[in-house]
């Protein structure tokens, strides 16, 4: 239900990113992956395809290890498929790092129905590469040596000595160079390949999560990390649309959860022995005056204390302002026990 509603809620730009999110986890899972360079090592790899440019989150899908059914597709293969449904013939550039990047991807997501084009560095390992631009002998720093075929363009670039960065591109065509001596298509992969990642540091800085150890309420705890972040790019597309400034992501994250509190807060109020101390913080939240406890009980004509056995015969003046019960001394409170405000 949230990819459906992410999907249709919001309409990306051309380039967009394709790259995986950790939810820290260390309880039992059989799918639990770890990861060493990201900042929870353990936990629930998602695949993700942002915006790059709003960081808004379009599709996921959980990786579940062996059990996952790819129809006998590659694992990274499947993954892109998957999450470019909703896109497909639009035409998008898609940013991938080098365990989704491979040329038959390359070549299959530019046929119909596809149509996508991709920027994603390539592991130097592929049978594709000719071994001419993995050679560093004799090389200067910051050159690049280019390879072409059909609609496909495979750059070597060497940043430092014994080091080279392989990238395909199925975007470009030529071999241009910036001026700072880097191909664009390295330029343009920079530019767009931070997608996921932000997104993650997003959910890092500002998270609802806590420490649990079952599964599901872990993935949950993400799932309203995703519909905060996404839910306010929309609300400042919109504001900025309305030319009006929206308001800091800290402001609107708290003004949500007190929009979304407030029905259950309300419907507290109406239990009538709810304790003092969290009637008083809600309505103090709710922005509710209480009724006041100081109000002078009603005197009426003498009868039988309501909460005194009728043996003693008490017969005070004193009156309940909430229920109109008659109160003797002993139960004097300005309001009888029973009353929602005592």
């Amino acid at each position: 239900m949230l990819m459906e509603i992410c999907r249709s809620s919001y309409t990306s730009a051309s380039y967009l990113t394709i790259d995986e999110q950790l939810l820290g986890f260390r309880g039992r899972c059989p799918f639990r992956t770890y990861i060493p360079n990201k900042p929870s090592n353990d936990g629930i790899k998602i695949v993700m395809l942002c915006d790059s440019s709003s960081k808004y989150m379009i599709d996921a899908n959980p990786y579940l290890g062996k059990s996952t059914n790819t129809g006998g597709l590659p694992l990274a293969n499947f993954y892109v498929k998957e999450l470019t449904k909703s896109i497909h013939g639009s035409n998008r550039n898609i940013t991938m790092d080098n365990w989704f990047t491979s040329v038959p991807l390359a070549d299959e997501l530019l046929e119909q129905p596809y149509k996508l084009t991709i920027i994603g560095t390539l592991r130097k390992n592929k049978k594709e590469i000719p071994p001419e631009l993995l050679n560093t002998d004799n090389r200067p720093r910051g050159t690049s040596m280019f390879c072409f075929d059909k609609n496909k363009t495979l750059v070597s670039y060497l940043p430092k000595p014994n080091k080279i960065v392989m990238l395909l591109s199925t975007m470009h065509e030529g071999a241009t160079i910036s001026e700072n001596g880097k191909p664009d298509i390295i330029i343009n992969y920079n530019e767009t390949k931070a997608g996921v990642d932000t997104f993650d540091q997003l959910c890092s800085n500002m998270n609802c999560s806590r420490k649990t150890r079952r599964r599901p309420l872990c993935v949950f705890y993400g799932i309203i990390n995703i519909a905060t972040i996404n839910s306010f790019v929309i609300y400042c597309d919109n504001s900025y649309k309305a030319n009006n400034k929206p308001v800091s992501r800290f402001q609107y994250m708290f003004e949500l959860g007190k929009i979304l509190a407030e029905p259950w807060m309300r419907q507290r109020l109406d239990i009538s022995n709810l304790r003092r101390n969290i009637r008083e913080n809600i309505h103090e939240i709710l922005d509710i005056k209480p009724v006041p406890e100081s109000v002078d009980p009603i005197e009426k004509k003498r009868t039988v204390c309501f909460f005194c056995p009728s043996r003693l015969r008490k017969m005070p003046k004193k009156f309940c302002v909430q229920c109109k019960r008659a109160i003797c001394r002993t139960h004097n409170r300005n309001c009888c026990p029973e009353c929602p405000f005592s």
